[in-house]
């Protein structure tokens, strides 16, 4: 019986063990030279860069050399690839281009836009960060909606800058309410994260369906989300005003905008 207990002990403290949560830590700092970075994407092990500064789109590899260029984006913003489709906000065009195989076109949108800021494509839908409007567009597969306006209460936004559509939901980098806000996919608002922590600039977010990532601009740092809101930790080493966040392979990439580089992140 004794040897059974001891047992059941060492089981439960193997368990308690390898189900706590490893902290993010510093890994590795890709340079990128005169690159400002504000959103990237990945596309096989290419790192695809908005330059807004030099209204351009970079490709780098994991060493920060440069691959390709898309010259004469008009301010690109938080942008997205899917199926080898490069989506581009362009902020100062007031437009969404997509790059097919080196070929742009313009995405058909059922309003004008002032000043989009991020753009997210998950299967037949997307989204759309409006920033002047204070809103996204959202096309469901079939029709297109439009989520929020301006203010700070539930369901509102003040100047969205990013966002991810996930399987039954829709993440929104409310930037200057200074919050991360998730809806469904009927535009109905759900949830409020990130209102204790003080952000200011809820710049770039990423999530999956358990965690969610944003980074806070101004305070120099990254913070990381359970789905449920609750704060799992605040990541601040190697972070210099922060834009965008994204999660690959289990390491945790960040661009630095002042910095001019990409940080990884590893547990």
């Amino acid at each position: 019986m004794k040897h059974l207990f001891l047992l059941l002990v060492m089981c439960i403290l193997f368990h308690a063990c390898t189900n706590k949560k490893k902290k993010w830590s510093y890994l590795q700092t890709i340079n990128l030279g005169d690159i400002t970075p504000i959103g990237f994407a990945f596309q096989n092990e290419e790192i695809w860069i908005s330059d807004g500064d030099h209204n351009q789109i970079i490709a780098v590899n994991s060493s920060g050399e440069v691959l390709q260029k898309i010259i004469d984006a008009q301010r690109p913003m938080h942008i997205d690839i899917e199926q080898g489709d490069l989506y581009i906000p362009e902020y100062g065009s007031d437009q969404i281009i997509k790059v097919t195989k080196g070929v742009k076109s313009i995405v058909k949108l059922p309003d004008s836009l002032d000043a989009p800021a991020g753009v997210d494509r998950y299967k037949t839908e997307i989204a759309l960060a409006d920033f002047y409007h204070h809103r996204v567009l959202y096309f469901n597969g079939n029709e297109w909606i439009t989520i929020g306006k301006k203010g700070n209460e539930l369901g509102e936004l003040n100047y969205p800058t990013d966002i991810q559509i996930l399987k039954d939901k829709i993440v929104v980098a409310d930037a200057y309410n200074n919050r991360i806000q998730i809806f469904d996919k009927q535009g109905i608002p759900q949830q409020l994260i990130g209102l204790s922590e003080g952000i200011n600039a809820a710049t770039g977010v990423f999530a999956t369906e358990d965690e969610i990532f944003v980074t806070d601009f101004e305070n120099n740092r990254v913070l990381a989300y359970h789905m449920n809101g609750e704060l799992k930790q605040i990541i601040t080493e190697k972070i210099n005003k922060p834009t965008d966040v994204l999660l690959k392979d289990d390491v945790l990439y960040i661009s630095n905008y002042k910095g001019k580089n990409i940080v990884k992140m590893g547990r």
